[in-house]
């Protein structure tokens, strides 16, 4: 009798240590939705939708458009996500997103009510400012963006990781990107959106009565023969201290490919195909893995992806 409920026990332990945590860790492949007025449900125009981790960090941002709607694609891996938006004339909205909120394809569908501000509370913002602000908001810290060269009629692209940003108008109506230091044409960027790398100056120009830019001729979309190989990588950290962790082997599940991760504690998989692809994390003498089930990594495309999925190990 002892025996079985030793084995009962333990079978038990097993299965919810095997559980995901659910509103902890989770994969997030789209969340799009609307908002509208809370007192008149008239769609809000223009809202800033960022989409943030449980420390702070802002993985990818939008604004809504003439129906109030917003989608953001390929999220990745998040912590602890929340949905934080922000209008001049709105009261400022933080919605924490769940697990049990994905659908059958880790997507999450938001309707979100806005409640007005007063009109002597509002802040007057010049337009300027909105078109510099709307520059900037498609380069997000970690993520990455490509810019366009062309020679004797060739194109050809570079990826670029963000660490730094500034939008800033050179005194002649024209917007300048500063990005890790070295200056870029805004017609030249092309920024993540909906699944494709789409020229940034067409976005902006989306946003406005009255195009901004020139035409330049240039494609609107980058074509896969121009982007770099589908990228997964990330951060081994200590739970507690949040530094990285070296010498932890990190492997993609069912597969022979395994990484290092670096002094550091950074690791990286090129993606030769797409599909549905999981990290599973062996720790260094001294730790012991805090994962509690597999996280999916949706990969759309073999080219152009780049997908983060950070790791964290209890000493």
């Amino acid at each position: 009798m002892m025996i079985r409920l030793f084995i009962f026990i333990l079978f038990t332990s097993t299965h919810l240590l095997a559980q995901p945590k659910d509103a902890i860790e989770f994969q997030l492949n789209t969340i799009s939705g609307f908002l509208t007025h809370s007192l008149n449900n008239e769609f809000i125009e223009n809202a800033k939708i960022e989409i943030v981790s449980g420390n702070g960090i802002v993985k990818d941002s939008t604004f809504t458009d003439s129906e109030g709607k917003f989608s953001i694609s390929d999220v990745g891996f998040m912590w602890k996500p929340k949905l934080r938006i922000s209008s001049r004339d709105f009261l400022p909205s933080s919605i924490s997103l769940k697990m049990s909120q994905l659908d059958e394809k880790n997507n999450i569908l938001i309707h979100q009510k806005l409640v007005p501000i007063s009109e002597n509370q509002k802040i007057p913002i010049l337009a300027q400012n909105a078109i510099e602000e709307r520059a900037q908001v498609f380069f997000i810290k970690g993520n990455v963006f490509y810019y366009l060269s062309t020679k004797n009629n060739v194109h050809s692209a570079e990826r670029i990781i963000i660490q730094t940003k500034k939008a800033t108008d050179n005194g002649n109506g024209i917007i300048v990107l500063n990005i890790n230091g070295t200056y870029y044409d805004p017609v030249r960027c092309y920024v993540p959106q909906m699944g494709n790398y789409e020229n940034l100056a067409n976005i902006i120009d989306a946003y406005f009565p009255s195009s901004l830019f020139k035409p330049s001729g240039l494609p609107l979309y980058l074509s896969d023969s121009l982007l770099k190989p589908s990228i997964i990588f990330g951060t081994v950290m200590d739970a507690n201290s949040k530094k990285g962790v070296m010498g932890a082997e990190v492997m993609l599940a069912g597969t022979l490919n395994r990484r290092v991760t670096d002094e550091n504690g950074k690791y990286a998989f090129q993606i030769s195909d797409d599909g549905i692809y999981q990290i599973l994390v062996s720790p260094p003498f001294g730790y012991h893995s805090s994962q509690a089930g597999l996280s999916d990594i949706i990969v759309k495309s073999a080219w152009g992806g780049w997908h983060q999925s950070n790791h964290y190990l209890n000493p």
